[in-house]
Parts: C-alpha cells; sequence; structure tokens
C-alpha cells in the first residue's frame, strides 16, 4: 500500500477549500447519507464502488490525508487497521476536484486470552458454543496449556453469553461465576471483556437557528466530525465544562427537499454516539409532518401475513384438495384485495403505522409437502416460500393489477409498501432449477451426509429441505439473474422496500451486486429503496451484512430476545439494557435495524408472558396439541410494555399482525392464525389495541424519538432512559417488578420545563425534585409540554 504523508497546511487547505466550495461538490439532490463504515480487525478491503457511482472518475483517495494505492484498479483501497490509532478516520474520494467524505470506525478488537478451568474433571475434548462463533462449537476449540483449557481471541470489549462443550455435553462454566438465564428456562456463562463503564464522548442536540446548529458534549472529546450529507462541514467551538459546538448550515441545503446533520465523535477511551439532524429545505425540521414517507427512520413497520389477514375476494380460495394438508396449514383466503380494503377502511391509518411489509407474493408450488406426525398433516405453500417463479404472482393472492392498485392506494395513504423476497432458494419444481439443475449447490457433502439445515457449518451451501434446493449465487449467471428479478420488482410496481428472508445464507457478493443495481437503476433516479435482511446469529454476523454498499439494516434478533427473556421471562432488566447498548454500538446511534414484536417462526409473545406457552416446552408442538391462549392477564402489560420499549428505543419498529392487541399462539403454524378485528376482540385485546394506538402516536408524532439522543441506566427489575431533540425531551421508564416503583429524574432532564405523564404514571414535585411514580408490571413516558 502506498502512503503519502501531506503537510498540516495542505490538509487544512485540503479542508477549507473542500467546504468553501460544497456546491460544487453535489453531484445529486437524491444523495443519502453514507452510513459509519465499521472496519475488519488487522486488514479490511474498501470497495469504492459502495460509496461512488462511476469508479472511473475517481481520481485519488485520502484517508487521514495519507493518499492510497489502489488495489485492483480503482475498485478497492486496502486499510490497516493497526495503521490509524484513533477509532474514527475520516475517508476523502475525490473525483474531479469534488470529494465525498465517509467516516470508518476502526476495529475494537483486541486478543483476549479465555480460559476454562475443570476443576478436576477430565475431559479429551473441550469447546465454547457462544454469542462469539453463533453458538457452533467447532469453530472455537480449547487447547490443554498451564493446567487449564485455553484459547486466544479476538473480541471487542463487551459481555458475551456463553457454554462450555466437554466432550460433546454442554453445561455452564463453573469456573466463572457470572451467569445469566438463558430466556428458553436454562443458564448461560456470561465472559466479559474489558470495561464498558468508561468515560467515551456524549453528544447532545442544544439550539438551533434558521441558519446555524449548536451541540453540546462532554467527557471531552479529542475530535468532532460534523457532515452534511456526504461533506464534511467546519465549525467552531467554546470550551467549558460543556463544551458547545456550532456550525452554520450550508446555503446549498435549501436546495433539498431532505438532507442530513451528522456529528461524531471520540477521545482515547471509545466513541461517543451520534447525532443525525434531518433538513427541510435547509432548515432543521421541527415536526415529523414535514418528512416524507421515504424518510426512512420515520418507518413503523406493520408485517401483514397475507394469507391470514384479510379475504377480500372469494374467487381465489383455493385450498389444496390434498386431504391430508389440516386447515391450519392449507391456505385461508387472505389475498392482496383484502389488504387494499382495509388501507381504505382506514385500519392502517388508524393505528399509525406507515409501511407495510406483506409476505411472499411470488408464485408457489400448488403441492403438498413437508410432513407433520400427530396429527398428521402436510403443508400447502400458504406462506410463500416455496417459490416457483421469480416475477409471477401467486393466483391465491390476487393478479397484477391487484398489487398495483395496493401500491398506489397505500402511497395515496401516505403508506409505503415493503415486499418479502425469497432469495436463497427455489421450490424443486420452479423452471429455472428444472432447466438448470446445475445451479444450486451441492446436496451431498464430500463426507457423504446430506448438506440440509446445516444453518452455521455450511451457511452459505445448505438446503432448508430437500425440496428446496439453495441457489447458487456465486455463479454470475444466477446472481445476475436473480438481481435484475429483484430490481424488476422495484420498477415494475414502484416498491419502496425488500425484507430478505434468510440474507446470512446468501453471500456477500450477491447483496453488494442488487444494492449496486438498484441505486445505478431506481434509487439514483429517486426512489427510495429500504433494504431489510433477516439473519440469526452475532452481532457481528448481522452486521457484517450491513454497508452502503449491502443493506440497509437487518432484524436485531439479539435484543428480541433479551426484550422476551426480561418482558415475559422476568429476566434482570440490566440484561435487555446492556444487549441494547450492544447493539447500538455495532449498528450505531440512529441505526435502521429492526426491532420485533414477533414473527411467523416464534409463538407469539404473549402467550410466553401470560404463561400458557412454556419456555421449556417444543412451542410447535404446544401449537398443534392444544388451544393456546395468552393464560394469566399480566400477559397484556406485559406486551404493553414490549411495544412500548420498542415504540421509544431508536431503530425502526416492527409489528407482527395481531400482536397489536395480543394474538395468542404457539410456533408454526399456530402463530398464523387468521387476524381478528373489531368486535371480535375481547375488552383486554381492545385496551391493549388502543394503547399501541397511542404509543404509535408518540412515537411517530415526537422527533425526540424519531432522531434523539439515547441515555440509558437500568437496575435488576428496571429500566430507563432519556431521548432529547433539542427542546423535545423524552423519559421512558418501565417497572417490571410486582410491586410500584418510584423513579428519580436528574436535573439536567427537568431544566424546568412542563413535563406530561401519558400512561398510568404520576409526576410528583418535591421541593423542585421530580419524581415519576409507576404501577408494578408498567411503563411510563413522560413528554414536555412546549
Amino acid at each position: 500500500m502506498y502512503k503519502l504523508i501531506l503537510p498540516l497546511s495542505l490538509l487544512l487547505l485540503l479542508f477549507f477549500s473542500c467546504n468553501s466550495s460544497i456546491k460544487n461538490q453535489i453531484t445529486t439532490k437524491y444523495e443519502a447519507p453514507i452510513s459509519l463504515q465499521n472496519m475488519k480487525f488487522e486488514l479490511d478491503l474498501i470497495r469504492l464502488e459502495d460509496f461512488v457511482n462511476n469508479i472511473n472518475d475517481i481520481d485519488s483517495v485520502l484517508i487521514e490525508g495519507h493518499k492510497m494505492g489502489f488495489y485492483q484498479s480503482k475498485k478497492q483501497i486496502i486499510f490497516e487497521a493497526t495503521y490509524y490509532k484513533n477509532p474514527l478516520v475520516l475517508m476523502q474520494i475525490w473525483m474531479k476536484g469534488k470529494s465525498t467524505d465517509v467516516l470508518l470506525q476502526n476495529s475494537r478488537k483486541h486478543y483476549y486470552l479465555f480460559s476454562f478451568d475443570p476443576q478436576g474433571n477430565k475431559y479429551d475434548s473441550v469447546q465454547i458454543a457462544g454469542e462469539i462463533n453463533g453458538w457452533t462449537p467447532s469453530k472455537t476449540k480449547l487447547e490443554w496449556h498451564n493446567n487449564a483449557w485455553q484459547q486466544m481471541l479476538i473480541l471487542e470489549d463487551g459481555k458475551y453469553q456463553y457454554q462450555i462443550v466437554a466432550d460433546g455435553k454442554w453445561m455452564i462454566d463453573n469456573s466463572n461465576p457470572i451467569t445469566t438465564p438463558n430466556g428458553q428456562g436454562g443458564t448461560n456463562s456470561v465472559m466479559v471483556v474489558g470495561d464498558s463503564k468508561n468515560k467515551k464522548p456524549i453528544l447532545k442536540t442544544h439550539s438551533y437557528t434558521n441558519d446555524e446548529i449548536q451541540f453540546s458534549t462532554e467527557n471531552s472529546p479529542e475530535k468532532v466530525f460534523v457532515f452534511w450529507n456526504n461533506i464534511l462541514i467546519p465549525y467552531s467551538v467554546s470550551n467549558g465544562k460543556t463544551d458547545k459546538y456550532k456550525f452554520t448550515i450550508p446555503k446549498i441545503a435549501k436546495g433539498y427537499p431532505l438532507s442530513y446533520i451528522r456529528v461524531f465523535s471520540f477521545n482515547k477511551l471509545g466513541t461517543s454516539n451520534q447525532i443525525l439532524i434531518p433538513l427541510i429545505n435547509g432548515k432543521v425540521a421541527e415536526s415529523s409532518k414535514e418528512l416524507p414517507r421515504t424518510a426512512k427512520h420515520t418507518n413503523i413497520i406493520y408485517n401483514v401475513f397475507v394469507d391470514r389477514f384479510f379475504d377480500g375476494d372469494s374467487t381465489n380460495n383455493k385450498p389444496l384438495p390434498d386431504s391430508i394438508v389440516l386447515p391450519q396449514a392449507n391456505y385461508n383466503g387472505g389475498d392482496m384485495k383484502g389488504i387494499i380494503a382495509k388501507i381504505n377502511q382506514g385500519y392502517f391509518k388508524n393505528l399509525g403505522v406507515n409501511s407495510l411489509w406483506l409476505s411472499p407474493l411470488v408464485r408457489n408450488t400448488e403441492g403438498a409437502y413437508g410432513y407433520w406426525p400427530k396429527p398428521e398433516t402436510k403443508f400447502s405453500a400458504y406462506h410463500g416460500y416455496w417459490p416457483t417463479s421469480f416475477t409471477q404472482l401467486n393466483p391465491h393472492f390476487g393478479s397484477k393489477n391487484d398489487l398495483k392498485k395496493l401500491v398506489k392506494t397505500a402511497h395515496n395513504n401516505n403508506e409505503n409498501i415493503f415486499l418479502d423476497m425469497v432469495a436463497n432458494h427455489v421450490h424443486k419444481e420452479h423452471p429455472y432449477y428444472k432447466e438448470h439443475p446445475d445451479y444450486v449447490t451441492k446436496l451431498e457433502l464430500p463426507d457423504g451426509r446430506l448438506n440440509l439445515e446445516l444453518w452455521d457449518e455450511y451457511r452459505l451451501t445448505t438446503w432448508f429441505d430437500k425440496f428446496l434446493p439453495t441457489l447458487d449465487l456465486e455463479r454470475e449467471e444466477v446472481a445476475q439473474m436473480l438481481a435484475d428479478s429483484i430490481t424488476w420488482w422495484a420498477k415494475e410496481y414502484n416498491i419502496d422496500g425488500f425484507r430478505y428472508d434468510a440474507a446470512k445464507h446468501i453471500p456477500l457478493t450477491f447483496w453488494r451486486r442488487l444494492t449496486k443495481e438498484l441505486k445505478d437503476s431506481v434509487i439514483n433516479n429517486g426512489q427510495q429503496i429500504y433494504q431489510l435482511g433477516e439473519t440469526y446469529g452475532s452481532s457481528e454476523l448481522i452486521d457484517s451484512y450491513i454497508s452502503n454498499g449491502l443493506l440497509d439494516a437487518q432484524f436485531d434478533f439479539n435484543v428480541y430476545d433479551a426484550a422476551l427473556g426480561v418482558f415475559a421471562g422476568g429476566n434482570n432488566m440490566k440484561t435487555l439494557a446492556e444487549r441494547l447498548e450492544e447493539s447500538l454500538k455495532v449498528y450505531g446511534s440512529h441505526n435502521l435495524m429492526a426491532y420485533i414484536t414477533g414473527n411467523q417462526d416464534r409463538g407469539r409473545f404473549i402467550s410466553y408472558a401470560g404463561g400458557d406457552l412454556k419456555f421449556d416446552e417444543d412451542a410447535k408442538a404446544a401449537g398443534w396439541t392444544r388451544d393456546i391462549e395468552v393464560g394469566d392477564n399480566i400477559g397484556y402489560k406485559k406486551l404493553q410494555m414490549l411495544m412500548a420499549f420498542n415504540m421509544t428505543i431508536p431503530g425502526i419498529p416492527v409489528i407482527y399482525y395481531g400482536d397489536e392487541f395480543g394474538m395468542p399462539g404457539g410456533n408454526d403454524p399456530d402463530c398464523r392464525r387468521m387476524m381478528r378485528f373489531d368486535n371480535e376482540l375481547n375488552k383486554l385485546e381492545k385496551n391493549n389495541l388502543e394503547i399501541t394506538k397511542k404509543l404509535i402516536k408518540l412515537r411517530s408524532s415526537n422527533m425526540a424519538l424519531l432522531y434523539g439522543d439515547f441515555n440509558i441506566s437500568s437496575d435488576t427489575n428496571s429500566m430507563y432512559y432519556t431521548r432529547q431533540y433539542f427542546d423535545n425531551f423524552v423519559w421512558v421508564g418501565f417497572n417490571n417488578s410486582d410491586v410500584e416503583k418510584r423513579f428519580k429524574l436528574a436535573s439536567t432532564d427537568v431544566n424546568s420545563i412542563s413535563l406530561k405523564a401519558n400512561f398510568n404514571g404520576k409526576i410528583e414535585n418535591e421541593g423542585g425534585e421530580y419524581f415519576v411514580i409507576i404501577p408494578a408490571n408498567s411503563f411510563e413516558i413522560i413528554t414536555n409540554n412546549k
């Protein structure tokens, strides 16, 4: 790698000349902010095509003023993590006198020696399974050394759940006293790496005028970066106990319907939170009403399971005639006309959601596949995940005209439409597979095993079932065909985004190809696309699919699992707070990650929370063998707490259909019951629905809950956090105990503003000190009346 060290005077000239001619740097008025790019440990490749449209126009690339040599023409440069000592590193891509400024986050990993004391027990083989390796013991084998089983790991500071696998037996690490419930009736050991309680900088929005913004910092940042869209801009600072920074909004921003200010900083102890401020025609957005529906942070997603939602056209009700397919596993009649009807009736608008994620609409097999023994049944493809076409619609759900009308109706109601796409596999009846049987991965492994459901061992090649061959997306012709197909859906139907099934089982090369094609064909023409992946695994694995050239976001199942364990399982509230903080550290303070209330592959949250579904039972078998309901009515309060949590944290809230009122059920297919409306709901469900509506309204109408700073605290059975967007303040508290709890508001949280309790809590003022009283198993959201 070639590096050229530039003198400070030249660096300053580059910086200020860059910002004095911002107008000349703009390439498109639909330019999206480039997210903070997380670099890998030691060496990483930076693919420049992720950040600019035409790599052939690149003149040079500077990283912290060092001129970089190109690797493989102008497509890539090599990033050496150990060469750059700062946690945040500025990269500038220069093209014809203009620069695109990208902030890189250096790897926070380091070497950590893990040691397991067998306490006198003799083992032939010892491994670790946990969050560090996707719970795959074969990935981390320990060696006997210094009277202990040891291995050098490469980890960031944080807490990691794990178990020891000794001679094939899973168990907790008895030499480690730190444990936590696993949310499934068992216990995991916890590995603590480093010190997470350090004094990293804290950024806070402060004030603004028509053309100037001020923010403050705590804990003495060493360096601050301020961006307008993807251009670094200058600022001034006045030092004091709390440093105050201010900068002028670039005049060119007035010509942009929507652009963004972003602020980052670091000191020797780590990186700060981030500030994100949307601008409407160059002015700070004061209300969510000013924002377009395409502003991704405003998404509140509702997952419509099409076949089970609403039957709007009885003529396409054609369940499989096969007598072995029970009604729960057959088509139930929901369709696109049913969704259109509910849009027109105002169901989604009254609920408050603004984005509808539809389960797969593509044509599926008409045969019966799979098998369940008790009661005996096979399954239809009512769910949509057994495709036999890449572009044809499933006639059970409607026609091409139905989908066009659905999208138009949604857009007329200021609602987005996201389609669920199956990119990993096809059904064996798919014409493409029949014509090209070699275009899929191998079913038989070299050792004679079948490559079935080997989710981690053969992550990119494993088949879901013998009748579901996995596409070989490492092949050029297969990857291009599929990328073209997905892009076609976006263009043909004016789709606003996609949810991708089984994203982690698809190579990154495909996601980069698809994203580039969507940018070139759709996004650069002004159509905004939100790309959301589905990946179960560690934060590191999930994050590896998220960047400017890959997906926008993925589901954060790790936070959901922690929330399920806390709100429904009674786990220590600290486990949820720590898990959320870890996610914000990895994905960013203003990430676009999706936070669910449940999904089609899990038992219903409320049935776990009410106790009718047990954590230590097979939720799928339970759904077939008994009528699962809520159980104890406390389940409704627990669901309300989960909903309040999702609606007030950073990220994108996702409601699985029926969770807005508390639909019970076991796992698939019992979690996919037919949707119920209005008079079909009991009193508790109706109350739950009203609380959900109120929570969504708070979320969608409060800029602090969309773009606010975030600060969290917790103890065993309570948690609270604050969010603030300039003078818009929100305090959120949870009492996960069986007794009333009293929270004290910090003086910095009050600042002589008028406070309002929005739910059942009470605010008390005792000699100028404010307290919030929250009933047992409840939450409260405090807002300020401006």
